[in-house]
């Protein structure tokens, strides 16, 4: 069994602002039951308890706290029609911001009681969120987006997510960039300030190197940048197969145009921050988005996800993503663990999930030792203004 680390350092500051309560050992995700606070109590009974759910709701990401947040609550909504419960769900906005994050977290367990929680959604709100568990209220939670490796090695046996890691895709990325495009040479973009990208760039480049490409140019940007004609100019006087852009959506876009502009043909490769590229694209946008990879849970053309895509849109009027369907997974197989715990206690509720083979939307949803799902990865590229299966 793997065991996982305290965080430190720079989240100590994070983990200060947290209820206090007795401290515990803490163990692998397969552990029954040592390292939860046997002193909390959720609100409410195996009928009627809460589940928490947060994430950037508003801001420059909210398409992603949307889309978890909106699908916990669908999925909930699901629970209920079927088993004749009355579980709710209480959604909060942290704008992706760490210390607001925090926040959230102390309001569910100080007040709110929740039994469980789904999220973060972005892996540094969802990194704080862990770590301040481990030193106050060590609640469930399965986080459907946060990609980056910290959240569930630098956390206890509370802590699972369902969706690969940050060098897991990064790495699957690169084999997929040198053995499916033929790529011999790459050059990497990527926001310095955010732990997503910043994980991703290292990853995808050792990942490269290994199998035998070169690396030529890596150019790093800040989060309030909206110009990067001088990354992608010193990108541009080099002979690049693939251009890995590993960032968020919006940033994705303005990359991808400034990098046509600038003459670069090269294959734009990337990960499962892409997913909502078209959402925020203008129509001048698409042909330089066009033929795009990016590796993701899902694509909109499986036959799997019909359903919850039309469920989603008639509830919430817009589009669901990958993150909206793997909270809805999440969600799901979350209460099915706490049916199957046949109570509201932390350690049963968390020994029940790392046992869990919930058969979901998206395949079998399972965990290993550390929290961590094991998935088959998707390729997704952009055609004719379009999500597709990549190779359909």
């Amino acid at each position: 069994m793997n065991f996982k680390k305290i965080v430190k350092g720079s989240l100590a500051a994070l983990m200060c602002l947290t209820l206090t309560a007795c401290e515990s050992s803490e163990s692998g995700s397969g552990d029954s039951g040592s390292g939860t606070d046997s002193a909390y109590t959720p609100a409410g009974d195996l009928t009627s308890y809460v589940i928490g759910t947060y994430g950037p709701t508003t801001g420059p990401y909210a398409v992603y706290g949307l889309a978890v947040t909106n699908a916990a609550e669908l999925a909930v909504k699901d629970w209920n029609a079927k088993k004749g419960t009355n579980i709710k769900v209480e959604k909060a906005d942290t704008q992706g911001d760490q210390t607001q994050a925090i926040s959230v977290f102390n309001k569910f367990t100080s007040s709110t009681k929740v039994a469980a929680i789904i999220g973060g959604t972005v892996s540094g709100e969802s990194i704080a969120v862990a770590a301040a568990s481990q030193d106050s209220v060590k609640i469930p939670m399965i986080s459907p987006s946060a990609t980056a490796a910290a959240f569930t090695d630098d956390a206890g046996n509370n802590v699972f997510r369902a969706c690969y890691t940050d060098p897991q895709q990064a790495a699957q990325v690169a084999d997929f960039s040198y053995d499916s495009l033929g790529a011999k040479t790459a050059a990497i973009i990527y926001n310095a300030d955010d732990d997503y990208s910043v994980g991703l760039e290292a990853s995808f480049k050792e990942e490269f190197t290994k199998k035998g490409g070169t690396v030529v140019a890596s150019e790093a940007f800040g989060t309030k940048d909206t110009d990067f004609s001088s990354q992608l100019t010193k990108i541009a006087a080099n002979e690049i197969d693939v251009l890995f852009i590993p960032n968020y959506y919006e940033k994705d876009v303005m990359i991808a145009t400034q990098a046509r502009n600038l003459g670069i043909k090269a294959q734009f490769v990337g990960c499962d921050g892409w997913d909502g590229v078209l959402d925020v694209a203008e129509a001048n946008d698409l042909p330089n988005l066009e033929g795009a990879v990016f590796i993701n849970q899902y694509s909109p053309d499986m036959e799997s996800v019909q359903d919850i895509m039309k469920a989603y849109e008639a509830e919430y009027g817009q589009p669901i993503n990958s993150f909206g369907i793997n909270s809805y997974d999440a969600t799901m197989c979350l209460l099915e663990a706490i049916e199957k715990a046949g109570s509201l206690d932390s350690a049963a509720i968390c020994s029940a999930i790392a046992s869990s083979k919930h058969v979901g939307i998206l395949g079998e949803l399972a965990f290993d030792d550390n929290g961590d799902p094991i998935k088959t990865p998707v390729y997704v590229t952009v055609k004719n203004g379009a999500y597709v299966s990549y190779g359909k």
